[in-house]
């Protein structure tokens, strides 16, 4: 179950993830970053944002090849049988292009993310060595 400073901080990059423009900054995004600091850095990936999408997608896929086999089953006769055939293997290839795309850029999401722990740790690794604060 996520906590209450879990959904505040999904809202935040949520939103700034929605954002058109980074130039303005909202008060609300200065209190949230004042009390994380260490947050600042992972604005550009919203992981917990993509992952939503990502679920979307997989969602629809999934009811996109559901209705692909909804309509190969029933017994309706509005099309012709090649026009029911070509719609329903649209439907079935669009539903698991979607499955596909999801699973893949969930994937690939994972590995840019260790990908970004490995390189925030670098750069807290390398401004201690060079004395700078971080």
């Amino acid at each position: 179950m996520k906590t209450q400073e879990t959904r505040e901080r999904d809202r935040i990059f949520l939103r700034l993830f929605l954002k058109g423009s980074f130039s303005e900054v909202t008060e609300n995004e200065v209190s949230y970053f004042r009390r994380h600091p260490d947050e600042i850095d992972e604005v550009t990936a919203p992981v917990n944002v993509h992952k939503s999408f990502l679920l979307a997608g997989t969602l629809l896929g999934t009811v996109c090849v559901a209705a692909s086999k909804v309509l190969k089953f029933s017994q309706s006769v509005l099309f012709s049988e090649g026009v029911r055939e070509f719609t329903i293997d649209i439907i079935f290839e669009v539903g698991v292009a979607l499955i596909g795309a999801a699973v893949t850029a969930y994937i690939l999401g994972i590995l840019l993310n260790q990908q970004q722990d490995n390189a925030a740790k670098w750069r807290a690794e390398l401004r201690r060595r060079i004395g700078e604060p971080e």
